[in-house]
């Protein structure tokens, strides 16, 4: 038995209130903030309207979409980052100095049959012996 308690769901965020952690929480919050804040600054028409059901929709998709195990927000910006960054090339075409230019075939002879000899291998010492001897007799 360990000394020390190990933490065993590191990875899950905690929750706060149900099913709510605290990121989730403070996006719903700061969505609010801004359905408040539109509430000042508009009259009540069918722009205020469609601006509180888009901050609504909006922080909603923050808090709970994950694409991939990755939050909504992270994804778009990774996202957007792909898109706007140079994109790094590792090949390249090299350009030659010379034209290709089609030769002319030029007539093969054909060969008179030869006689065939059999190959002989020749064996040469193995140079791991020679190593082995060495580590051996440490010289």
């Amino acid at each position: 038995m360990s000394q020390y308690p190990v933490p065993q769901f590191i990875e899950e965020e905690g929750k706060i209130i149900y099913f709510l952690t605290y990121r989730q929480f403070f996006i719903l919050v700061g969505g609010g903030g801004a359905i408040i804040v539109l509430y000042w600054t508009i009259p009540w028409t069918p722009l205020f309207i469609a601006s509180v059901i888009f901050v609504a929709m909006l922080s909603g998709i923050i808090a709970f979409l994950k694409i991939g195990n990755y939050s909504a927000l992270t994804f778009a910006l990774n996202m957007a980052g792909f898109a706007l960054r140079t994109k790094t090339y590792t090949w390249k075409k090299k350009e030659f100095n010379y034209s290709f230019k089609e030769k002319s075939q030029v007539p093969i002879p054909e060969k008179e049959e030869q006689t065939v000899k059999p190959m002989t291998l020749a064996m040469q010492p193995s140079k791991l012996r020679g190593i082995q001897k060495l580590v051996d007799t440490k010289k």
